[in-house]
Parts: C-alpha cells; structure tokens; sequence
C-alpha cells in the first residue's frame, strides 16, 4: 500500500510541492520535475524563488495570503525551467499547520497554463483584428460618403447659380448667359453619373464578398468597337489633377493572332472591368505618361481548347499602390498547366503564396497598409476598381494578373472565346491595328467663369453607364436616396439676399488709415480645392461678393503660392481637406509652422463626416471648420467677418 501510494503521489497527472515558511522546496513530485526539466537534487532544498525570478513580488503577495490563512486558486506565475524556457503555470495552495499551530508547510498544486494563455493570445488578436477592422470599415465608409457628397454638394450649389441667374428678367433672353447655365449643369450631371457609378460599385462589390452571383448574358461584341469605346470614354478632367490631358498618350493595340474579332462575353461587365483598369493607369501615370489597351484575339486548332482573348492594360507609371493585395503566381487553376511568372491579384491575401500568406506578421503589415491608404486623404478613389474587377473577371472565365514591368505595370487577363452558335454572323478576323485616343479635354479648365471654354456649342448628353450589376443571389438590398440635412445650412430663398455692407461699401477714412490701399482693394480669397465644378462655384458666388478668387488644385500648390506671395496676398483661405498630391491638414501644418504664416483665416470646408475630424483641424491651425455644403448666407457673412478685421474694423 505505501508504495502504491507513493506512486500516486509521485506521478499523479498533476504537478505537487511543499515548501516551508521561508520559500524552500521540501518536496515535489516527479511530475513537477518532469515539467521544470530539473532533478530532485537540483529542485528540492532550493528557494522557490530561484525558479520564478520574474515572479518575486507575486510569490511574496502568495505567501502573504498563505500565512493569514486563505488558500489561493488559479493563480498564474511564471516558472522557468531548466533550459531557461519561461512556462505558464497555475497554483492552487494552502497551508499544513503543524499541532502547535505554527507554519508547517504549503500543498501546492501545479497546472499548465500554456492553453489559457494561447486563447488569451487568439482573443486578443481578435479584437484587436476586429477594431482594425471597423477602423477600416470607418475609413472607407468616410471617404465614400466624401465622393458621394461632394458632387451632390456641387449638384446643389450648380442649381442655386442658375435659378438665381434664371430668376433675373435681364438674363432671360441673355445667350451667353444661357450657355454658362448649360455648361454648369452639364458639369453638374457629369458628377452625379461618377457619383452614381461609384455607388454602384460599391453595392456590386459589397453582393460579390457576400457570395452572390451576377447573371451574365453572353453576346457577341466587336473587340474593336469595344476597346475604342472605353478609350474614348476615358475623362481626364476627372482622373487628373490638372483637369487635362497631361500631354499623356492613350491608344488603343488590337493584334489579330488569326483569333476572331468578335468576342463572345458580356458586354457590360467587359466594358466595367476596362473602365476600371484604364482609370487606375491614367491616374498613376506621369505627365507624358503612356496607357495602352491592348486586344489578342488568338485561334485555337485544338479540339480541346478555345480561342481566346487577351487582354492587356500597360502603362508606365509607378505601379500599383502600397497595401495592393498580391499573390506569387503557380499555377491559375483550371485553365493552365504552365507556370505563370507573374503575379495574381487576390482579395486578402499577403503578397506570397505558400506558408508565408497565413505569416500573422506578413498579414498584419498588409492589413496596417490598407489601413494607412484608406486613412489617408491625398487618395482620391474609393479603392474598389481593383476588388471589383478582380470579381468581374472570375465571372466572365478569366484570372485578373499583374506584372512588374521595367518601366510601369501591366494588368491582364485571358478570356476564353467560345461562339454559342455554328453560323456566327461575326466571324470576321480581328486585324491588327493601332488606334490613339481623339477629343483629348482642354489642359485646365480656368478662371474667371465668365471665360468660354472652346466648342462649347457642341455639346453632347452624359452616357448613364453606371448600372448596378444583375446578381441571382435570393437577397436583395435597396439603396435609399433620402435626402440628409445640415442643421447648420440655411435653406435657400427665390431671391438673393442683399450684400452685407461690409462687403460692397467704399472703405471708411479710418480702414484708409490703418490699412492704407489695401482697404479699397477687394477682399482676396484662395481656394484651394481639387474638384473643378465645387471650386467654380465657390468662385462664381465669392466674385458676387466682390471678392477676387485664385485657385489651387492641391494643399502642396497652395503652400507653394503662398510661399512665393507677398505677405497681405490672400485675405482667406478656403481649404478642402481630401485631395491628391498634399492633403489639406498637412498642407495647414506647412503653412502655420514653416511658413509661419499665422494671421491668414485658413478655413476647413469638407465633406468629412468622421467625428475625430473637427478636433484634428482645431489642433493642426484651421481658423474655422465647416462641412459642405457651405450655404451662401454664410459664406457671406464670413467675407464680411474677415474683411472687417483686415480693414481694421474687428
């Protein structure tokens, strides 16, 4: 029996000690020393606190508790074991009394703790992951609520113009004046159908991620009438900065590899995925930069494989941004045994296949990029041409790839080219052909408004190319179009409200005094502001005010300008916060602490809905914040504010 019981005792599945009233091991079980990795003689006589020396204050506070008379359980010290591994374990103790009450020895019962700490560890990356998340979630919601309200915004203001103008009986009959109308709600509409494009992108793209599947209709469609319509469709003014073409060069590549010309996909989702890529290599190319859509259409002699239709985007800017989800091209499944030495474009994984894609550290730095970009105001799209793309063309039998060229990038893709019918009427051979881009927009659209832009009587309806996707999924969503209030704008009345005084009266003998000239001259505001038709507007009603208006399409020209003025050159400045190039907070920061331009009303006019964003302003330097739309009662009342002060009247 006792050595039955010593057995037990020694390898019980539970590790055990004792240890006196000064901390020294009297005995523990071989299960103990098996877990420590030392022999009795190492173990048993020594100090407990030379095998948790991470751990002193703790086993201090334990044996506080001890010697008062509670027991403890599931207390989590660390041991560290003989090859100096540090392990996690949990006590449970009390206290053996000798007869005469004294402090006879401790029992104490050691379990690994290795499991809970793991699942402490997966929790905690969890919520961790899942705040990223939501902070991603914010983000990308705030910048599409940016592009969303901007136009709408601008789409407002255009019809305050031009009722005000309409409502003038001198106007009516006023030619020039009806064609200004005109071309400001041409601009109008032309936001509204990019606006409502981009939402419907984002719907299609959100149905794609919850596993809903699109009809497609697969017809016969000319590659060549194709390409050239994407080409053509191509907006500069609303892709590039300067609102023009940048001397770039888009043309279009067919190359007849004895393929057909007529490809036989859908048309609509073809002709998205081209928009897409087209727009993203305009963007990211230089000035003089070179985009090129290129069409194989290639014959197959094979019973056993299609003809096909490669498609090619190249061009020779800077590639694809930081945070772009690749993968190391192997194999593309189900269509080629070859290697493929190029990269794969896939949504959310890390930019290697293999072991390395489920790296937490490789993940986590993926993800913190996405974050970054996201976050980041100088980004002026949505980011979802890629993702949505990527979806498209999985639908039309193809795998969106990338390549890193010498010089730029190329996109592409492999469609297979299978005739639903024997007596095809298109059956005409693709001949090779290079054909560039024609009806390039003027370099800058200028100011003052007044001034005509050329061809202006030769105008021609938006196309509403901005369809939602058809998805079969059983759900359905609806996206509503109630109008939001701004409990801070004023409703706009039939007829203008008189000037404030302070706006068109003859400077006082007393602003004469102090200001000098200054105070007979009119009131000077920069906008600084990217999008054409919203920086316009705010020209046309300022120059109502009698203020004179100069524009700069980003925070980084904005400091350049007003590093190259005079001091006294603007009166005030109106600062939109997302923008390419420089952004406006960090444009702000350039110019209150390297310009040390201090006394200039820099005001923020934004369609940033995030609530972390009024406070930033506040600490970076902005005057004033304001959301957009910024109605034109107070846009008059803050040049009279501001040109009071300047006259020396505040």
């Amino acid at each position: 029996r006792d050595a039955e019981l010593i057995d037990f005792f020694q390898n019980a599945p539970i590790a055990m000690h004792w240890l006196n009233g000064n901390g020294t091991v009297l005995w523990a079980n071989q299960t103990e020393l098996n877990v420590l990795g030392y022999s009795a003689e190492e173990y048993i006589g020594q100090p407990i606190m030379n095998f948790c020396p991470d751990e002193q204050e703790l086993v201090l506070e334990i044996f506080k508790q001890l010697g008062s008379g509670n027991a403890i359980a599931d207390v989590p010290v660390r041991f560290r074991t003989k090859d100096g591994k540090l392990v996690h374990l949990l006590i449970d103790s009390n206290v053996a009394y000798n007869p005469d009450g004294s402090f006879g020895h401790t029992r104490c019962f050691i379990r690994d703790d290795t499991a809970r700490k793991i699942r402490d560890a997966r929790t905690k990356l969890l919520l961790e992951e899942n705040e990223r998340s939501l902070r991603m979630l914010d983000n990308f919601l705030s910048r599409t609520l940016h592009h969303v309200m901007g136009p709408l915004h601008a789409l407002r203001g255009t019809c305050e113009v031009v009722s005000d103008r309409l409502q003038l009986k001198n106007n009516i009959d006023d030619v020039d004046e009806r064609e200004k109308n005109c071309e400001l709600l041409e601009q109008a509409a032309k936001t509204v159908t990019t606006t409502t494009r981009m939402v419907a992108d984002v719907s299609d793209l959100a149905r794609f991620d919850e596993g809903a599947t699109l009809r497609t209709k697969t017809e016969p469609i000319d590659l060549r009438e194709a390409g050239l319509e994407a080409i053509e469709k191509l907006r500069f003014d609303a892709l590039r900065l300067t609102g023009g073409d940048d001397g770039i060069s888009v043309r279009l590549d067919l190359v007849g590899n004895g393929g057909p010309r007529a490809a036989h996909t859908d048309r609509a989702a073809l002709l998205r995925v081209l928009a897409h890529l087209l727009e993203n290599a305009v963007r990211e190319v230089g000035k003089a930069g070179k985009v090129t859509l290129r069409l194989t259409s290639s014959f197959s002699n094979s019973s056993d494989s299609n003809n096909t239709v490669l498609v090619e985007v190249l061009d020779d800017g800077k590639g694809l941004p930081a945070g772009t989800c690749l993968d190391q091209g192997g194999f593309i499944e189900g269509k080629d045994t070859r290697p493929a030495p190029c990269h794969r474009y896939l949504i959310g994984s890390g930019k290697n296949s293999g072991a390395s894609s489920n790296d937490p550290d490789e993940l986590q730095k993926v993800r913190a990029e996405m974050e970054d970009g996201l976050r980041d105001l100088k980004q002026n799209g949505v980011g979802v041409g890629l993702p949505l793309s990527y979806h498209l063309v999985r639908v039309l039998g193809g795998d969106l790839r990338h390549d890193r060229l010498d010089e730029g990038t190329r996109i592409w893709f492999v469609l297979p080219n299978v005739s639903n019918s024997g007596s095809d009427e298109n059956n005409d051979v693709l001949m090779t052909e290079t054909i560039f881009k024609k009806g390039l927009p003027p370099a800058q659209i200028t100011f003052p408004p007044d001034q005509k832009k050329p061809n202006q009587n030769k105008r021609r309806r938006v196309d509403d190319d901005a369809a939602f996707g058809n998805f079969s999924s059983d759900g359905s969503t609806t996206t509503t179009g109630d109008e939001t209030t701004n409990s801070n704008t004023t409703a706009p009345s039939r007829k203008s409200p008189p000037l404030p005084l302070a706006i068109t009266a003859e400077p006082t003998a007393p602003a004469v005094a102090k200001c000098g000239i200054k105070a007979s001259m009119p009131f000077s505001v920069l906008i600084v502001e990217d999008t054409n038709i919203c920086a316009r507007l705010l020209a046309m009603q300022l120059k109502k005010m009698k203020c004179s208006t100069q524009r700069a399409e980003n925070g980084q020209v904005a400091v350049n300008l007003l590093k190259d003025s005079l001091p006294g050159t603007f009166d005030m400045v109106l600062m939109d916060l997302r923008m390419p190039v420089m952004d406006g907070l960090e444009a702000t920061k350039l110019i209150r602490n390297e310009l040390k331009i201090n006394d200039l009303p820099i005001l923020a006019l934004t369609g940033e809905m995030r609530e972390d964003i009024r406070s930033e302003c506040e600490g970076i330097g902005f005057t004033e914040f304001f959301q957009k739309p910024l109605p034109k009662k107070k846009l008059q009342e803050l040049v009279a504010k501001y040109k009071a002060v300047r006259d020396g009247w505040e």
